[in-house]
C-alpha cells in the first residue's frame, strides 16, 4: 500500500444500522470531490473548520441530509485536506454516499491509510500510529491507558533516551577512530562498556513488558490441560461461573476444544478446555488431543490440572529419558504432561481438594470446583501470571515488532561491548550504529515500505 496523493474515502464508524454514520475523505482535491456529493442546505457556502448542514446527492438526486466538517491541511490528522460527512446510519445510504464519492474521483481507502498518511506527513511517529490501533483494539482499561500513554509520547520519550545514549556511545567510539592520537575520548573503556550495558538492560527490560502489554490490549488465551478425569471441565465451568462444558466421569467426555471468554477483573481471558490426555485408539478423541497440543503452543498460559491425591509422592512419577516402554498409566500421563509443559508459562492446579485426605504439594494451587473453593484465588493467580508485575504506565509495549527491535537494540549494544576489547572501536561503533538503526525502525524514522504495509494492514479501513 502506498499513498499516491489522491483522495480516499471510507466509512469510519462500524458497519450496520445505527443512528449516525461517518464517512471520511482525505487528500489533495478533497473539497472538489465533496462539492460533487454535498451542497449546503442554506445559501451560504461552506467554510473550513465549521460544521454545516448539507444535502447529500448522487446522479439520482438527493438521498439524505447530513453534517459536513471540512478541515484544511496541513493542520489535520492526515496533514492533508479532510472532510467528515455525518449521515443517517442506514447501510444503504452509506453505500450510496461512498459510491457517489468514487464517481466523483475518490478511491476506497486501504486499511489504516488515514493514519498512515498522518505518519508520512509527520503528524505522528510509528509508535503513536501503532498506539492508535491498540487504542481501538484494547480489551481492558489498562490496555486503554497503555495505548493512550504511547499516543501521548511516553514510549517515544523512553526510546529517545535510549537513542541519545547510543549516539553518545557512537560519538565516543568514532572520536577514537578519527583522531586516535588527539586524546579526544572523554571516557575510558570501562565507562563505555558500563554505559552500553545499561542501555542494553533498559532495552531488554522494555521488550520484556510485551507479554503483559499484549494481554492488556488483546486479552489472553488460557488453556486447561490434564489427564482424563483430572477435573478440567468442572474447573473450566467454575472459572466461567456457568456450565459451558459437559462434566461426566466417563473418560474422554471432552473430545474437542471448548472455548469461552470471560473477565478476571479488568482482563479479558479466553479459556480453552482441552481433551483429557490418555492413550486412546478412538480417532475422534485422538484428533481432539492433537488439536489440544497445537493450541497449547499458542496459549499465553497453561493451567495444568492434576488429580487430587492422598499422597505427595505419586504426583510426578519418574520418567526415564522421556521414553515410556510400558503402557501409559494415568499417573504416567500426568508425569509426561508436566515434563512436556515445563518450559511453558503455566500454573499447576489440584482440583478436588474437598475430598478427604487430599495432600496438596507446594507450588500447586488447590481448588474445589464443586464447592467453589480456591476459584477466586486461582483467578488472581492467573492475572498475576499473565501480567507479571508490569504497570500500565506507558513504559510497556504491546507490539511484537517493537519487542523484536528492542531485543535487537540490546543484542547490538552487547555485541559492541564484546567487540571493543577484541576488535577495537571500529567494530564496536558499527554494532552501536546497528542498534541506532533498530531504534529508528521502531519510531519509523527509517522504516521500509514493506514494514509499513505489515503494520497498517491490521488497521480497520476507516482509520
Amino acid at each position: 500500500m502506498g499513498t499516491r496523493g489522491d483522495v480516499v474515502v471510507a466509512l469510519s464508524t462500524p458497519w450496520g444500522r445505527a443512528a449516525l454514520a461517518v464517512v471520511r475523505l482525505t487528500g489533495p482535491g478533497c473539497e472538489a470531490v465533496v462539492s460533487q456529493i454535498a451542497r449546503p442546505l442554506s445559501g451560504a457556502p461552506w467554510s473550513y473548520g465549521r460544521p454545516r448542514r448539507v444535502a447529500l446527492f448522487d446522479a439520482d438526486g438527493v438521498f439524505d441530509d447530513g453534517l459536513l466538517v471540512l478541515a484544511k491541511g496541513p493542520a489535520t490528522v492526515t496533514g492533508e485536506d479532510t472532510a467528515e460527512l455525518g449521515l443517517h446510519g442506514n447501510p444503504r445510504l452509506v453505500e450510496r454516499l461512498i459510491a457517489a464519492a468514487l464517481a466523483a474521483g475518490a478511491r476506497l481507502a486501504e486499511p489504516g491509510e488515514f493514519t498512515r498518511r498522518g505518519l508520512l506527513h509527520g503528524k505522528l511517529d510509528l509508535v503513536a500510529a501503532e498506539a492508535v490501533g491498540q487504542l481501538i483494539d484494547a480489551t481492558s482499561d489498562d490496555g486503554v491507558r497503555l495505548a493512550r500513554a504511547a499516543l501521548d509520547g511516553a514510549l517515544t520519550a523512553d526510546l529517545t533516551a535510549l537513542r541519545e545514549g547510543l549516539i553518545d556511545a557512537a560519538a565516543e567510539l568514532e572520536a577514537r577512530l578519527d583522531w586516535p592520537d588527539d586524546e579526544l575520548a572523554l571516557q575510558g573503556d570501562a565507562a563505555v562498556v558500563a554505559g552500553l550495558q545499561a542501555l542494553a538492560d533498559r532495552a531488554r527490560a522494555l521488550a520484556a513488558t510485551y507479554r503483559a502489554g499484549r494481554v492488556w490490549v488483546h486479552g489472553a488465551r488460557v488453556a486447561l490441560v490434564g489427564a482424563v478425569n483430572a477435573g478440567k471441565s468442572s474447573l473450566f465451568n467454575a472459572l466461567l461461573g456457568t456450565t459451558r462444558a459437559i462434566v461426566h466421569p466417563t473418560p474422554g467426555t471432552t473430545r474437542d476444544v471448548v472455548e469461552a471468554t470471560t473477565r478476571f477483573g479488568d482482563l479479558s481471558v479466553t479459556l480453552l478446555d482441552t481433551a483429557g490426555e490418555r492413550v486412546t485408539d478412538d480417532p475422534i478423541e485422538a484428533a481432539g488431543l492433537a488439536l489440544a497440543r497445537e493450541l497449547i503452543a499458542d496459549a499465553d498460559l497453561l493451567l495444568v490440572v492434576v488429580r487430587a491425591r492422598s499422597a505427595v509422592a505419586d504426583l510426578v512419577p519418574a520418567v526415564s529419558g522421556g521414553d515410556l516402554a510400558a503402557p501409559l498409566t494415568h499417573d504416567a500421563v500426568e508425569a509426561e504432561l508436566l515434563a512436556r509443559t515445563a518450559t511453558n508459562p503455566r500454573l499447576i492446579v489440584c482440583n478436588g481438594v474437598d475430598r478427604d485426605g487430599v495432600v496438596v504439594p507446594d507450588g500447586v494451587l488447590p481448588t474445589s470446583a464443586l464447592r467453589g473453593e480456591g476459584i477466586e484465588a486461582l483467578k488472581r493467580a492467573i492475572a498475576s501470571a499473565l501480567i507479571g508485575g508490569v504497570a500500565a504506565d506507558g513504559r510497556a509495549i504491546a507490539s511484537l515488532r517493537q519487542r523484536d527491535l528492542l531485543n535487537t537494540v540490546a543484542e547490538q549494544a552487547e555485541d559492541a561491548i564484546a567487540a571493543l576489547p577484541i576488535a577495537g572501536p571500529a567494530a564496536a561503533a558499527e554494532a552501536v550504529m546497528d542498534a541506532l538503526e533498530a531504534i529508528d525502525a521502531i519510531t519509523g524514522a527509517t522504516t521500509r515500505e514493506d514494514v509499513l504495509d505489515a503494520v497498517f494492514k491490521r488497521f480497520c479501513i476507516g482509520k
